[in-house]
């Protein structure tokens, strides 16, 4: 039920950033330079905040599955960045990169971070179900039990445990 609502909520949220109202100006199809810059640096913002999160996990975890596996969500984070900065590029240095040349670079880097993110979800996924095969029922019921959005049963108070 949480898992919905928070997708629920996510989803109305990216409705509502969608920037409708720039495409819907009358302009030949261009969008504003300070919306396209604003969403640049708020991509950049969490781009670096995500870097944070991830490279502290990763010192948190260490000698787990889940950092040797994290070097490829790094770059992947990295390779998104850096889409953002090429998109940059074309209007800064006009006469060295077309438009065209900086979005096809920024639509690479796009689906190269999507191939890390792809082999980092893979590995980590693989490295799991291997952890969970050698658990005895004991040991699984444990780990479901530390799942914090889990429902625990109702249990009476005179029932020890």
């Amino acid at each position: 039920m949480r898992t919905t609502l928070r997708t629920a909520t996510l989803a109305a949220v990216l409705t509502l950033a969608v920037p409708a109202s720039a495409y819907a100006v009358d302009g030949g199809g261009d969008v504003p330079t300070a919306l396209s810059t604003g969403a640049g640096i708020v991509a950049l913002l969490l781009a670096a905040g995500l870097l944070v999160q991830m490279l502290s996990l990763r010192k948190l975890a260490e000698g787990a599955a889940i950092a040797d596996n994290i070097t490829y969500a790094v770059l992947a984070i990295i390779c998104l960045a850096a889409g953002v900065l090429v998109g940059w590029v074309a209007d800064l240095l006009p006469t060295g990169f077309s438009a065209e040349q900086a979005r096809l670079g920024a639509d690479l880097l796009t689906i190269a971070s999507l191939v890390l993110f792809g082999v980092y979800f893979y590995r980590v996924r693989r490295a799991m179900a291997r952890f969970l095969s050698v658990l005895t029922g004991a040991q699984q019921d444990l780990v479901a039990a530390l799942d914090a959005d889990k429902d625990l049963p109702a249990t009476s108070g005179d029932e020890r445990v």
